[in-house]
């Protein structure tokens, strides 16, 4: 359901003071013609902070938020509503997406850059992963397409050319390395630590027999498309390439407790229609290595943020209204929207003289009651309540 704007007769201000200067909310109400969704703002920090990444740490407690201009990350405590530090990590001017391992031991910081969609060229950007407790920096990767963490919070992965490598982050040694053929943007690693996924280049012999004697379609698919790859890694062998031809991939992941897999892609800027920057995000079944046919678009003007809710249940994504960006909320095993909220301009207008910042990149949380989402946008956080009915 498409919201209207804010009627600016309906605001309610509610005022609270958790540190000196630092945090007002600000509480909303947004109205639509046959139901109403109500939101609350928080402002943290000064005015010309603009927030780029948030996470919730398993404990469902500790929240941790990335900011750009070498801005120090804040760890902001959800039951005081204060924040309690900050951690100096993530020292890049564009900002850093932001995650916690299993179970919050370590952030993982991935710089914010421009996406390069321009063919045969893979991502090269920089990664700093940190002890939550200490704010040591344990390890920074730079130049590489992709880090992520194992569950058991034992070892960093990284993508790097056409090399998968495997980090001990308690002795800071490499203890094993994968080659992958035709390598290109994004790795997961599965929840037991045997299976790498990564996202390859197309062999031309792998596809022939989808198109036959269709040459300039095969010649087409090895231009603009990729696949992903199944490798075991105790064997380091491929265990299968999945049968799918995807767009170029900027994520995978191993949804928690799903036997699914996640593929963030993106149209190759060659083949994208005009003034629709489309993104899609497909499942595999990683136990039957097959692609679903569920799935969910967003419209983004970047990455966009994705995240499913705690319970399993939903699946949120920003996107790109006609006009402004917006959170889709759907239900996950349907795929079908639930809601929509405009993250309207007027949301970020003066308050009381208070200067509101903008961004084309929100990031978000679900809460732990899985009814509300914390949206962190320009210089604000905004708690949306969603409501949903039973």
């Amino acid at each position: 359901m498409e919201m209207s704007k804010i009627q600016q007769n309906q605001p309610q201000i509610l005022l609270k003071s958790f540190l000196p200067g630092i945090l007002v909310l600000f509480s909303l109400t947004l109205w639509s013609q046959t139901s109403n969704s109500d939101f609350e703002r928080i402002k943290l920090n000064n005015p010309e902070t603009e927030y780029t990444g948030i996470a919730m740490s398993p404990d469902n407690s500790t929240i941790a938020i990335s900011s750009e201009k070498s801005a120090p990350v804040l760890i902001f405590d959800w039951n005081t509503q204060k924040i309690t530090r900050q951690i100096n990590a993530g020292s890049w001017n564009s900002g850093a997406r932001i995650s916690f391992s299993l179970s919050g031991k370590y952030l993982l910081l991935q710089e914010i850059a421009f996406t390069n969609f321009s063919q045969n060229k893979d991502r090269s950007i920089h990664f700093d992963i940190v002890d939550v407790a200490s704010g040591e920096m344990i390890k920074q990767f730079d130049n590489v397409q992709d880090v992520v963490l194992s569950a058991d919070e034992n070892q960093a992965i990284c993508l790097a050319n056409d090399e998968v490598t495997f980090w001990n982050l308690n002795s800071a040694a490499k203890e094993n390395s994968i080659k992958v053929e035709g390598v290109s943007n994004a790795l997961a690693v599965s929840p037991d630590g045997k299976q790498l996924a990564v996202s390859t280049e197309i062999n031309p012999s792998e596809v022939k027999s989808r198109f036959g004697k269709d040459k300039k379609g095969m010649n087409d698919a090895v231009k603009f498309k990729q696949m992903v790859a199944i490798y075991d890694i105790p064997l380091k062998a491929k265990i299968k390439t999945i049968d799918e031809l995807y767009d170029i991939i900027y994520e995978l992941r191993y949804l928690p407790e799903s036997e699914q897999i996640t593929v963030f892609q993106t149209p190759e800027i060659h083949i994208q229609v005009q003034n629709s920057q489309r993104s899609y995000i497909n499942l595999i079944d990683a136990v039957k290595f097959e692609p679903l046919r569920k799935g969910f678009t967003s419209m983004s003007l970047a990455q966009p943020d994705m995240k499913i809710s705690n319970n399993h249940e939903l699946f949120a994504i920003n996107s790109k209204g006609n006009r402004f960006q917006e959170m889709h909320l759907y239900d996950y095993d349907t795929a079908t929207l639930q809601k929509r909220f405009e993250l309207a301009h007027r949301l970020f207008e003066k308050v009381d003289g208070e200067k509101m910042v903008n961004s084309s990149m929100p990031s978000f949380i679900f809460l732990p009651d899985n009814q509300s989402i914390l949206v962190a946008m320009g210089n604000q956080l905004i708690k949306w309540n969603i409501k949903l009915i039973p």
